[in-house]
């Protein structure tokens, strides 16, 4: 009798296995969508943002594109009685739309790196998250990620710029300031310049020297100071852009070097 249930035990494994079915990869849809920190979506205006998602359990990159489109609708996004669950993309606003092919839930991480027309400001943030074949990934804002930080870009004085040395006579420092989707710092806008803190900060021969204030130039996204060094040599100037309230931050570097007088 046991040899018997034994018997038709492995036939009926044998009939099971024969019955399964191979499994082919389901194809899902995707919209990925990445905004800045207290701003707008970040699209073709700011160079678009990267995107890499890669399996977590073996590492390998299962898609790449670039988000193109517009930043979005000023006044939905910057509402300040925004519900819960607010869809902030229009139809218009920056994604990336994309189809993956795979059959079993898979542990990933997407990362966004932008924006990509401002290298010197780029920043990358990443997402750990659970991908289900067949799920709805494209309604609402997709898979959003926020970006936070500032495009600083400093205009004046261009680096490696030498000067002869005059302690009485100043350097103009001059920077373009804007939110990572291209957003300018202007007054009546969402992105008052008196909200955020833009400074020089001067590094002498590697040393640190002083910290300056920068005032806005009455000009959207431009600030700018008249600096006077006390001594020659090579100078770092690290201008800089905080907003006290969200904590985020950019940056951009120039360089000068003031000759001393010859005897």
């Amino acid at each position: 009798m046991r040899i018997l249930i034994f018997s038709f035990f492995i036939f009926a494994l044998t009939a099971v296995s024969f019955s399964i079915p191979s499994f082919a990869g389901q194809e899902t849809n995707f919209v990925i969508t990445v905004k800045a920190r207290d701003a707008k979506f970040i699209g073709t205006a700011a160079g678009g943002a990267q995107i890499v998602i890669r399996n977590r359990l073996t590492g390998d990159i299962l898609a790449t594109g670039i988000t193109y489109g517009e930043t979005g609708d000023t006044a939905l996004i910057m509402g300040e009685d925004r519900a819960r669950d607010t869809v902030l993309a229009t139809k218009s606003s920056a994604k990336w739309s994309f189809s993956l092919e795979f059959w079993e839930p898979t542990p990933v991480t997407i990362t966004a790196t932008a924006p990509l027309g401002q290298a010197q400001s780029m920043v990358t943030v990443s997402e750990d998250m659970i991908l289900i074949p067949g799920k709805d990934y494209t309604s609402g804002n997709g898979i959003m990620l926020e970006v936070p930080g500032f495009s600083v870009d400093v205009i004046s004085p261009t680096p490696n710029h030498k000067f002869k040395h005059d302690p009485n006579v100043p350097i103009t420092v001059e920077a373009n300031v804007m939110k990572l989707c291209g957003c300018l710092i202007e007054e009546g806008s969402p992105w008052a310049p008196e909200r955020y803190e833009v400074e020089a900060h001067v590094y002498l021969d590697g040393r640190y020297i002083t910290s300056i204030n920068i005032p806005y130039a009455n000009e959207p996204g431009m600030y700018g100071t008249n600096l006077k060094l006390p001594l020659p040599g090579s100078y770092r100037i690290h201008v800089t852009a905080f907003d006290p309230i969200t904590k985020e931050a950019g940056m951009d570097t120039t360089t000068v070097i003031l000759e001393g007088q010859k005897e």
